[in-house]
């Protein structure tokens, strides 16, 4: 979707559904697309400096992050805990 324009017919019917504003149901839209575009490198790191800021050290965070992987919106295959390290930290 590499045209704004695509997406003005779910934007329209956000805005008739709710009580969205354009600009802000086009925020929602571009939101949402990021979101499932997010790759699991990504949401590993975005995922770690979360659950650092609540805490959690590293070995609790890595175990987290394997859990969650496995249920999370995209397909990602098992990752051991050097290679979630390893999408952290390079």
């Amino acid at each position: 979707m590499s045209d704004p324009g695509e997406l003005d017919e779910l934007i329209d019917y956000l805005m008739r559904s709710t009580r969205l504003t354009a600009q802000e149901a086009g925020r929602v839209v571009r939101e949402v697309l990021s979101f499932l575009t997010e790759t699991p490198e990504e949401f590993v790191r975005r995922r770690h400096a979360v659950l650092q800021a609540e805490g959690l050290p590293n070995p609790a965070i890595y175990v987290q992050l394997a859990a969650e992987l496995s249920a999370w919106r995209f397909r990602a295959v098992h990752y051991t805990e050097r290679q979630i390290r390893r999408m952290i930290y390079g």
